[in-house]
């Protein structure tokens, strides 16, 4: 972009083909121009042929064209001399739509008038004499900016279009003899046409009988070019009257400049009328709503003298009838001016603003008018608060002569309402922006998305803005795609489905992502589907959670169902709830069930009364303390001497039950002394083992050993071999174990390595010892949780 020496605003480079067989005229051309315009970009053509091809080949702003040209030019199958009238007429075939400029010599004015028929856009006669080329630079700049508007009218064309059908209000276009060609959306609900049936209508059809003719005057004036404002009366279709405030201009030819159509703009006012109506019938009934409305009202005569002020009038601004009447009306309202650092309203200034809003409503044909809506702002003399007003203006009939009505409404606890739904929209949109749950709006058929949140953002690797525009089928798995398709179709189609299911997601990096999404349709005010939204809940963790404890508890039914003891739970009610094989196989319940019998029945009387004391204690929240010697009796009615634990069942911090162990006595004591005498042995083998070993966690520290390892490392000087940590152990780290101590431990290498090396203690003695390290192995995060390090001393010869 370019900017002319005598002109601050910089210039669009613009493209201009110059057709000239004179090249000394085209470089005389490009010279100038250079120095008035630098901001076009002038090629050269020397023939028809050459600018047809040039014409093919690129786009231009302008078109530059002599008349006499060198050749011949094929127009429409026929053979012409070459000529720009004829090259003219070739680019109406070739539908070029870029402007034309002629460019004629001296006496070719007739020739030039031709070319501005067949649509040229100017002509000027070749000339070199002082400010020819700026003006004619001037000239082509303006036309090529007319173009360029051109342009993006017609770009605006399907905005246009769109605004039309959506737009408030009645809009109609009529053709020169009143037949309706198109109407909007809000016409036809009214009238309630359908559109096929508005396109057999006239304005005959939709005026009242008795407006007939004014409806005919109205078309026939906007016909002769003018622009008018009139009120008139309708029908519907089904004969319901409405008042209308019409203002409709002509729609011009482009090229004739003739009228071929109307566009007109209404509103309906019928309510307004027959509120204006209502006070001209009868001024009692005038009086009655004056005095008795909620909204103040003010009467005043052409000249803006107040005639009447009624109670809600002083209620709003603070004063009396008696203080206005017979005031102008803007002397009375400039008293009222808002104060405030916050106020600024310099529309309201004195006031004199009503003034001209009634001077406007006073035109002869132009009553009765319609209200003239205003907001202002101004501070009640009664309490000196500042207060947002919203008034009309409008004219009514009297015996006396025209009247000016006044209605004003108190509207700041609308504002502020409005003001804190504001507020309210931003606090949610906070909200849905922080909220841990994702957030995710599509077109109604998922191909594009339309909103996200930083939520489902994160949770699938990408940004917001990557999201935007991507069809949701994108992030999911096929078993995904298949459910978002089937749910789509039945939305669609306007079947019931599910609101909430479940949906897998595809992360960034190809990770699986299960997730539950609550999805319903959002529609528009005709009820018709716009988009969807879902709100998305990662539950990756909760099946893998939900999927251990089921694991967990198969795993735990698995146990008790092996277990040699038996197990039983009751409920409060002292019903048996649950018993498994060893218990059944114990008290002989082969083929009798133990499910719902009541506790009692499995013992003999005389116990009875220690059993329900015992009970009581388990629904009272408390456990045994010990094993208890019971007897239970069988089914075939044997006594059975066992050992029992039992502890209460906790549901909502509340004893639900309890769940009772019971063992054969003989088997327990048996496996008592057996365990007792295992875990002696063990004990003894551990301590006494030759060779040392040492139990260290995940972060180097020692956490068991042995009398060996304490023997083997006491050169250390160490008396408890739990205070060191291998990995910043000064003995190690001058040997080098540290290093590979840590790798070990971070499993940069493989624990079968063998660690051998030479330690010196503060003598100068070297101890060669050999460490073989063992991991252990968590089952349940399936990982290394500590390490075994056996040591061994190594004998050198």
């Amino acid at each position: 972009m370019t900017t002319h020496p005598h002109v601050t605003r910089p210039l669009k480079e613009a493209k201009i083909l110059a057709i000239d067989d004179d090249e000394w005229f085209i470089r005389l051309i490009i010279k100038k121009f250079n120095d008035v315009d630098p901001g076009f970009q002038i090629t050269p053509a020397y023939s028809a042929k050459e600018a047809i091809e040039k014409l093919q080949a690129e786009k231009f702003d302008c078109i530059l064209c002599d008349h006499k040209l060198p050749g011949t030019l094929t127009v429409s199958g026929k053979i012409f001399p070459s000529d720009g009238i004829h090259l003219m007429r070739k680019f109406g075939e070739m539908k070029i739509d870029t402007p034309v400029i002629f460019i004629t010599g001296q006496g070719s004015e007739e020739i030039a008038s031709e070319a501005l028929q067949l649509g040229a856009s100017g002509y000027f006669i070749k000339r070199v004499q002082p400010g020819y080329f700026s003006l004619m630079a001037t000239s082509i700049r303006q036309t090529i900016d007319r173009y360029w508007l051109q342009q993006e009218l017609q770009k605006s064309e399907g905005r246009y279009k769109d605004l039309f059908e959506n737009a408030a209000g009645l809009i109609f276009i009529l053709d020169s003899e009143g037949n309706l060609q198109e109407t909007n959306k809000d016409f036809l609900t009214i009238y309630e046409f359908s559109l096929e049936e508005s396109k057999t209508l006239s304005y005959e059809n939709i005026a009242y009988p008795d407006d007939l003719v004014k409806w005919k005057e109205m078309i026939d004036s906007i016909c002769n070019g003018n622009t008018e404002s009139r009120i008139l009366r309708s029908q519907t279709k089904n004969a319901q009257v409405l008042h209308l405030d019409i203002t409709a201009r002509p729609i011009y030819w482009k090229k004739t400049q003739t009228v071929t159509g109307i566009q007109a703009i209404a509103r309906d006012i019928t309510q307004q009328v027959k509120t204006q109506q209502a006070l001209i019938d009868s001024e009692e009934k005038h009086r009655k709503i004056v005095e008795g409305s909620i909204e103040g009202i003010i009467i005043m005569d052409q000249e803006g003298i107040i005639l009447d002020w009624n109670p809600a009038a002083t209620i709003i601004t603070g004063f009396s009838a008696e203080d206005t009447l017979g005031k102008p009306i803007w002397d009375i309202m400039s008293q009222l001016k808002p104060i405030g650092d916050d106020v600024t309203f310099e529309e309201n200034e004195n006031f004199f603003w009503i003034r001209d809003k009634i001077q406007d409503l006073v035109i002869p044909d132009r009553i009765p008018q319609i209200p003239k809506f205003l907001e202002y702002h101004i501070k009640s003399v009664k309490d000196g608060t500042n207060r947002i007003l919203e008034a009309n203006l409008s004219v009514i009939e009297h015996s006396k002569g025209h009247r000016i009505a006044m209605v004003m409404r108190d509207i700041t606890a609308k504002k502020m309402a409005e003001q804190e739904t504001k507020e309210y929209a931003k606090r949610f949109q906070s909200l849905i922006e922080q909220t841990p749950i994702g957030v995710w709006v599509t077109s109604i058929d998922g191909e594009k998305t339309t909103y996200v949140n930083d939520s489902v953002a994160q949770l699938l690797g990408y940004s917001p803005h990557e999201m935007i525009g991507i069809p949701v089928l994108d992030f999911t798995s096929s078993n995904g795609v298949k459910k978002i398709q089937e749910i789509t179709q039945m939305r669609l189609k306007g079947e019931s489905i599910e609101d909430t299911y479940p949906l897998e997601f595809v992360h960034r990096s190809g990770k699986k992502i299960s997730t539950r999404v609550t999805a319903a349709a959002i529609k528009n005010g005709n009820g018709e589907l716009i988009e969807t939204y879902g709100f998305i809940r990662d539950v990756t963790e909760e099946l893998r959670r939900k999927k251990e404890l089921q694991t967990t508890k198969e795993f735990l039914e698995s146990i008790i169902d092996s277990m040699t003891d038996g197990l039983y739970t009751y409920d409060r009610n002292f019903k048996i709830t649950s018993a498994n094989p060893s218990l059944k196989k114990m008290l002989g319940y082969k083929k009798h069930k133990l499910i719902g019998k009541s506790i009692f029945d499995l013992f003999p009387t005389y116990e009875h009364a220690r059993v329900k004391e015992l009970t009581q204690e388990r629904m009272n929240g408390k456990k045994s303390d010990d094993y208890l010697l019971v007897t239970y009796i069988t089914a075939q009615g044997e006594e059975v001497k066992a050992s029992v634990s039992s502890v209460p069942l906790i549901v909502d911090n509340k004893a639900a039950g309890a769940v009772v162990t019971v063992s054969d006595v003989t088997e327990q004591t048996r496996m008592k002394k057996y365990l007792k005498q295992v875990t002696k042995e063990y004990e003894t083998l551990v301590e006494n083992l030759p060779l040392g070993w040492l139990k260290i966690d995940n972060m180097g520290r020692v956490i068991a050993y042995n009398k060996s390892a304490q023997q083997l490392l006491r050169f250390t000087d160490i008396l408890d071999l739990k205070t060191i940590n291998i990995l910043n152990f000064h003995p190690f780290q001058e040997s080098g174990l540290t290093t590979q101590f840590r790798d070990l431990i971070y499993q940069k290498t493989t624990g079968e390595n063998i660690i051998t090396s030479i330690l010196v203690d503060n003598q100068g003695n070297q101890n060669h010892l050999r460490f073989y390290p063992f991991p252990i192995y968590d089952e349940i995060k399936l990982r290394v949780s500590s390490w075994f390090l056996i040591i061994e001393q190594v004998r050198t010869e």
